[in-house]
């Protein structure tokens, strides 16, 4: 009874340290995606080029 108890104890503890993983890779990907976004934003962007890029600013309709 002792063994099984240790055992599915183990198996919990390594889902719990899954879990804390999964939550990391998903706040990376998610700012990874954002700057996609922003990315495509500005490659698909129409105006003025002579004006310098810190001075334009992007809108997404």
């Amino acid at each position: 009874m002792a063994a099984t108890q240790k055992l599915v104890k183990d198996i919990i503890d390594s889902k719990t340290g899954e879990t804390a993983s999964k939550r990391w890779k998903g706040a990376k990907n998610s700012e990874t995606a954002a700057k996609v976004a922003l990315m495509k934003l500005k490659m698909h962007a129409d105006g003025d080029k002579s004006l310098p890029q810190t001075e334009r600013i992007y809108f997404q309709v």
